[in-house]
């Protein structure tokens, strides 16, 4: 993703050499925007008092008497420690990103002005509670309260590398919508269907229908839901029922190759990924146990989201702690927040904790819209689409530009969103030979999710716990719940739509109502687990729920490789305490290879060149550990097996990316040594399987002779698999001397896609894309006996102390104590800030 335009990449040259000639001038730049941690600031609208202790590696840990004090002074310190990732945020959530960064992000601007976050976002603000409203607010007071004087230069770096084109003005006040919206992207980003949608129509139309669904295989046996009992009855999800309804396909549809729009908005699904933290090989690890497992004999709980690699991580850690907790003041809570909203998205109060995990829920279908003029076919008829305009301002460029957004009923015409999708929803059926093509998705009506997560805060029950997740709309997440009374349990929230034909996997034909949404799942009838028998829940991005349940959740789930293995270790596990559970985090077992290695070891290789590699893999316990030789080459094999099978069959657009998917295709495949996707099309042959298995071997050795060295001896995983973590920003701007700034150097490390220890790569080498960007462990038995590390460091300001403190812990597999209580903070706080009333 590159944000940045070349004249910018000139003046950032410029920036570097001047800093060089000029070191005084240079240090002063970088060292500005470092905020004030200690000492007393009046801040306008408090009430009371606040203190803010900075603990080990500098987390700020609020108290407050009064709420609104809380949320105000944790929106002071978000501004002071990350305010320009929450700016880059608003404008990319509200289409303005081309007003900060020029005309190459206008593809970007208009695909999220079509699709209207900000607009929804304002729609959502007066359903929200009184009292969330006020938090808002608040939290917007603490923001203005920082910026409030300062120029851009004294924000951030950032601004000072932009301000040299002279095209920054002073920041805009924060909003509340501002932090609706950027809920409202993280929403997209974790719920979104419509690439697999697009990627199986693209699918069906090259192969044929009954070769693509290999690429699709179901759930693989011996894999576990997360919730493996209970159906709907009558008007509620009763976890003890029994019951064989298959919640299959609803109808189908014919494939299409109206993809053009979704394909078109890549460029800008780019972006949103690296600034939102998404993209390929997102998912996440969570599991709590009761006190049957434990030492202490209360439950223990654990998280780790896979998001996109990147400096400052996506989630910041945060304490939130009334003076005194009561119905007047409820939060104690203690987490991960999403910088630009107020509150903990994941943590643990005095009663509870809980994890999230991206539930892969279907909430975004495609449809095919006939449309003529500014009207869409509705059946026999044409009804006029909505129609609104809209300006986008451009940095560098005088006029502003208009942009033209048409929907259907269904949804947005992302067809509209780029110019160069004119063949969107090209079909030989369609009249002129194309369709035009809509989004319908659940975050387009506006919701409560805010109310939802300050519910979650402050929840002391499960009771309380499961009220505060029904108002959770978008993103549908897997919730794992652990209290302080030794309960645990999980949650299926969200919004969920029913489908009155279809299963949602491929675009369906607008104009026929019988593909219309028909409402969505009633709160009371999604799937949850309350004490299950076995004492262990893990929700690892697996298949929610089996056959018997009657509607149709989501088909994009991940296949079980990490869910299975977490559980399987902690059926049988017995007093567990921190120390001894958090080695699960750094799991590497690749359960998959336990299927391929067999294979790769009874084929038979006659060159001695490839057999030394082949044979790097014999005795080999299946583990991604950084020291491994044959973990390098089974990557290296299954990289290139991927390549051999797949890609003489497939246009470019649709060949692998590695992970989870492709891991289970291979795997299915495997069993089938005849299948047609194993002959190469590009020769006169026809070859199977143990043919390709031989090339994909003769081809790694080769590889890995050049990425590491021609002796097997000197291979290891961590030499190829490397994280760095880069800026989303100006850290991915092309230019090596200003990356230097903003990014890290790169690190070996094990793990792989499909491991607990998730660290994905892509298509195109080994260097991490996507992983975990926390690790937390809480024991219910103890306040002060978690654990935690967060993937790069609390601060935004990358020549201050806490930007990147904690990517060598996060990166060697350690984390440090996650305290809750104040004394414990009081004991660990190098820094104290006094915020006071100006009163």
């Amino acid at each position: 993703m590159r944000l940045v335009p070349r004249w910018l990449v000139f003046a950032l040259v410029v920036v570097v050499l001047v800093a060089g000639g000029l070191v005084s001038l240079g240090a002063a730049t970088v060292r500005r925007p470092l905020p004030m941690l200690e000492g007393e600031v009046t801040l306008p609208g408090l009430n009371g008092r606040a203190t803010v202790l900075r603990e080990d590696h500098g987390v700020p840990q609020v108290y407050a008497d009064e709420p609104e004090d809380l949320f105000e002074a944790q929106g002071y310190v978000a501004a002071s420690d990350r305010f320009f990732e929450m700016d880059v945020r608003r404008h990319a959530a509200a289409g303005r990103l081309s007003e900060l960064f020029g005309s190459s992000q206008v593809s970007t601007d208009t695909f999220v002005r079509t699709l209207g976050w900000y607009r929804t976002a304002e729609a959502e603000l007066p359903l929200l509670s009184p009292s969330t409203r006020r938090y808002l607010d608040a939290y917007a007071s603490g923001v203005n309260a920082y910026l409030r004087g300062r120029s851009p230069g004294q924000l951030s770096l950032e601004y000072s590398v932009l301000d040299l084109a002279g095209r920054v003005a002073t920041p805009e006040p924060w909003t509340a919508v501002d932090s609706l919206a950027i809920l409202k992207v993280f929403g997209w980003q974790l719920g979104s269907n419509a690439d697999a949608e697009t990627y199986r129509a693209r699918a069906t139309a090259a192969v044929g229908a009954d070769r693509a669904a290999d690429l699709f295989p179901g759930p693989l046996p011996g894999y576990d839901p997360i919730v493996t009992a209970g159906t709907v009855r009558g008007k509620a999800f009763d976890p003890d029922a029994t019951g064989t309804t298959s919640a299959g396909p609803s109808g189908t549809v014919a494939a299409t190759e109206g993809t053009g729009a979704v394909e078109a908005s890549a460029r800008a699904r780019e972006t949103l990924t690296g600034l939102f933290g998404s993209g390929d090989g997102i998912g996440s690890n969570s599991w709590v146990v009761s006190g049957a497992h434990t030492a202490s004999g209360k439950p223990m709980l654990s998280n780790d989201p896979h998001l996109a690699a990147s400096i400052p991580s996506v989630l910041a850690q945060v304490g939130l702690h009334c003076g005194t907790v009561g119905r007047d003041c409820p939060f104690d809570v203690t987490g991960y927040s999403i910088t630009g909203l107020p509150g903990v998205v994941i943590g643990r109060n005095a009663s509870i904790a809980w994890g999230m995990t991206t539930s892969y829920a279907d909430v975004q279908d495609l449809y095919l819209e006939q449309v003529v003029g500014d009207t869409v076919r509705v059946g026999e008829a044409y009804e006029p689409l909505t129609v609104r305009t809209e300006e986008l301002r451009v940095a560098g460029e005088d006029e502003p530009r208009t942009i033209t957004v048409r929907s259907t009923r269904h949804g947005p015409l992302l067809s509209d969103a780029d110019p160069a999708t004119a063949d969107a929803g090209r079909r030989t059926d369609a009249p002129g030979g194309a369709y035009a093509v809509s989004i319908a998705w659940t975050g387009s009506t506006p919701g409560r999710s805010m109310d939802a997560l300050l519910g979650l805060d402050a929840a002391s029950d499960w009771d309380s716990f499961r009220s505060a997740a029904s108002l959770l709309t978008v993103p549908s997440q897997n919730l794992v719940y652990a209290d302080v009374r030794g309960n645990i349990g999980y949650q299926l929230p969200g919004l969920v739509p029913v489908r009155g034909r279809g299963d949602g996997t491929v675009p369906v034909p607008g104009w026929d109502r019988r593909y219309d949404w028909t409402g969505t799942i009633p709160f009371a009838e999604l799937p949850f687990v309350e004490n299950p028998s076995s004492g262990v829940v893990v929700a690892a991005n697996n298949q929610v729920i089996g056959s018997q349940y009657p509607y149709v959740v989501g088909s994009a789930n991940s296949y079980g490789w990490r869910s299975q293995e977490l559980l399987d270790r902690l059926t049988d596990a017995r007093g567990l305490t921190a120390a001894t559970a958090e080695p699960l985090f750094y799991d590497t077992r690749q359960r998959f290879a336990a299927d391929l290695v067999p294979a790769l070891l009874k084929v038979r290789v006659d060159d001695a060149f490839v057999r030394e590699g082949q044979q790097t893999l014999l005795g080999w316990d299946y583990r991604m550990e950084p020291g491994s030789a044959a973990a390098a080459y089974f990557a290296v094999v299954e990289h290139d097996l991927e390549k051999l099978v797949f890609r003489d069959q497939l246009p470019p657009a649709l060949w692998p990316a590695g992970g989870d998917r492709w891991y289970a295709v291979l795997d299915t495949l495997l069993q089938d040594p005849d299948n047609p996707w194993w002959d190469d099309a590009s020769t006169p042959g026809v070859e199977k399987r143990d043919d390709v298995l031989l090339a994909a071997m003769t081809l790694a050795r080769k590889e890995a002779t050049s990425l590491m060295s021609r002796d097997p001896a000197g291979w290891s995983w961590d030499r190829i698999h490397t994280v760095a973590l880069k800026s989303s920003t100006l850290g991915t701007s092309g230019n090596p001397a200003v990356e230097a700034l903003f990014n890290r150097k790169p690190v070996g490390v094990g793990g792989a896609p499909a491991t607990v220890n998730a660290l994905a790569y892509g298509a195109d080498g080994y260097t991490v894309t996507a992983g975990p960007t926390m690790r937390m462990l809480v024991d219910l038995a103890d306040p002060d006996g978690g654990r935690w590390v967060n993937q790069s460091g609390a601060s935004g300001h990358p020549f201050g102390p806490y930007y990147a403190d904690q990517a060598e812990l996060w990166a060697t597999n350690r984390t440090w104590p996650m305290v809750t209580t104040r004394n414990a903070v009081a004991a660990q706080t190098r820094h104290t800030l006094v915020l006071t009333p100006d009163g």
